[in-house]
């Protein structure tokens, strides 16, 4: 689904960085590990943000057997991307049912091809949270839900930045049972500062 050949990051006026090969087919979750500093999360943000600051080059670049689009409605139709502490994206002001029903009317699905009661079964969120705004969820819930969020438009490619940041132990393994159901349908790329996480959750860890 995912491939990565000779995958390099120059910033201006600071270090290059260079990338083992990467490769995430479809079923599959791959952990990317790696001392901090290293480069982990200017990888995700040079393939799935909107505002990085270095320059990119590269061999090979594909999504699906295609060249990897840069990042805009074609990538995002295809990837969910899940930065650091992406909760904190959530709207204060509606509440999450009213989230999921964005995220549905922006992918062109409707609620019923959701299998929205099934997600909330296996994040273990009672489905009267939707009906709350963020604020009213505690931390682990709200990152569950930014998990579910991202599970409902059906993406070919799940990419997650530290999802066990600041969460308890509980959370993280309902998250990992949760990415071990979700990797049935889609690839999996996840960077965590966890080896063990990695080793719990990942079919193959990349150490950077």
């Amino acid at each position: 689904m995912l491939v990565l050949e000779d995958y390099r990051i120059a910033y201006p006026d600071g270090p290059t960085l260079a990338y083992p090969d990467i490769h995430v087919a479809r079923g599959e979750l791959v952990g990317l590990f790696g001392p901090s500093g290293c480069g982990k999360t200017s990888l995700l943000e040079s393939l799935f943000g909107t505002a990085f600051p270095g320059r990119v080059s590269y061999r090979c670049a594909l999504l699906g057997g295609a060249p990897l689009p840069p990042p805009g409605p074609a990538l995002y139709r295809r990837v969910s991307y899940c930065p650091q502490f992406s909760q904190a994206a959530l709207n204060p002001k509606l509440t999450l049912r009213a989230h999921v029903r964005l995220v549905l009317r922006g992918n062109g699905l409707a609620e019923s091809d959701a299998d929205l009661p099934g997600l909330l079964a296996r994040l273990r969120l009672d489905e009267s949270l939707l009906s709350r705004r963020p604020g009213g969820l505690s931390g682990g819930q709200q990152q569950r839900m930014v998990l579910l969020l991202c599970a409902l438009k059906k993406p070919e490619l799940l990419v997650l930045d530290e999802p066990s940041s600041a969460i308890d132990l509980i959370t993280l393994r309902d998250i990992v049972d949760f990415l071990d159901h979700l990797k049935s349908r889609a690839a999996v790329l996840m960077v965590a500062h966890s080896r063990p996480l990695l080793e719990r959750a990942a079919d193959r860890i990349v150490e950077l």
